[in-house]
């Protein structure tokens, strides 16, 4: 599956043709830094095929490859929650270090959340970013997100904790 975006932007199920394109590019800690601690660092060959079969056996997809230019970009996904937060869908993305600055994250987002809104029977989409993250908040933002709450001292990271903020776009609110 590939969803087409502006300015040479798709967002492509994960498959083969990443493989050799997502460790290189995953393998950084300014990446790690902002992801979960369950996100591996080092990230290595073997951590990008496990991804990427993983990945296959999701209909529909509930993960992405960003490609820009044709080239893997970075990553972009989600997780359903359980039970009676079944409404709700958390995303998480990251873009290649030579790749940010350039709009492709903000594209990527805006891309995925119009496709999770048509896919699945979802109310709401969040992400829940470090206070430290900046830019990340600033791309959720600029893709149509409003800050929903600051968890306060709701993380740890590197023995530093810090307050997690929390975006939400709801399902047919502009």
């Amino acid at each position: 599956m590939i969803i087409a975006g502006e300015r040479s932007i798709s967002l492509v199920t994960w498959n083969e043709a990443h493989f050799h394109q997502l460790y290189p590019l995953a393998n950084n800690p300014k990446i790690a830094m902002n992801l979960r601690d369950s996100y591996p660092q080092p990230y290595t060959i073997h951590d990008a095929r496990h991804w990427i079969e993983h990945n296959q056996k999701f209909n529909p997809p509930q993960n992405f490859a960003i490609e820009f230019e044709g080239k893997l970009a970075g990553a972009i996904g989600s997780e359903r929650g359980k039970d009676e937060l079944r409404t709700n869908m958390e995303i998480g993305f990251w873009v290649g270090e030579s790749y940010w600055g350039k709009g492709i994250a903000t594209e990527a987002v805006k891309l995925f959340t119009a496709y999770l809104f048509e896919k699945f029977d979802v109310q709401r989409v969040f992400a829940q970013i470090y206070d430290f993250n900046v830019e990340s908040m600033n791309v959720l933002e600029k893709a149509g997100y409003v800050p929903e709450a600051i968890l306060k001292k709701a993380f740890i990271k590197r023995g530093v904790i810090g307050d997690l903020f929390q975006y939400v776009k709801i399902r047919d609110e502009e």
